[in-house]
């Protein structure tokens, strides 16, 4: 049985969009794969979308133990427009339709986080004295505290996620056909 027409998404080479050339077989641009990648990605930030949209207020204040933004309309304007842009973001990967504009937002969003958290964590650590491993805190994500190791490795997986669909050469199972 021939594996390869089944698993992977042709037989000719696939040129990425970063110059490089990737075999046939590449497990990385497979469509299934790619999509898997979208729907969790979706599903993560449509549900951390869902739980600070409607309490911009106290995402404001989470935001704020980050120490990055004062009271102030900058900050009001954050804990307004972060959930939405995560939303949009969301709903993109499942349709497909500005899914290589998604993937760089939430590339970009993923690195800040990344940034705020580690940050956070190494003050944490300061100022408590305790050990990184043992960092626990509500990151204002929307899904509750966990500890900073967690969300670190998290954040990654979403940032290594983000990338993999900004560099892929195409997609299937997108709502335009005219981007096939």
């Amino acid at each position: 049985m021939n594996w390869s027409g089944i698993l992977f998404d042709s037989p000719q080479r696939i040129e990425t969009a970063v110059g490089g050339r990737m075999e046939k077989g590449s497990w990385v641009y497979n469509p299934y794969l790619l999509l898997g990648f979208r729907l969790l990605l979706a599903a993560v930030f449509v549900y951390a979308a869902v739980q600070k949209i409607g309490k911009p207020l106290a995402f404001a204040d989470e935001i704020r133990m980050y120490h990055i933004l004062d009271i102030g309309p900058p900050l009001y304007i954050m804990a307004i427009a972060l959930p939405w842009i995560e939303l949009l973001c969301g709903v993109s990967l499942v349709t497909g339709i500005f899914l290589r504009g998604s993937a760089l937002i939430l590339l970009a969003l993923n690195t800040v986080f990344l940034v705020a958290v580690s940050f956070r964590t190494a003050g944490v650590m300061e100022m408590e004295g305790i050990p990184f491993m043992q960092v626990f805190f509500d990151c204002g994500c929307g899904f509750g505290e966990t500890f900073a190791w967690k969300k670190l490795l998290e954040d990654s997986i979403f940032f290594l996620l983000s990338l993999a669909l900004l560099v892929a050469p195409g997609y299937r199972f997108i709502l335009s056909p005219a981007r096939r």
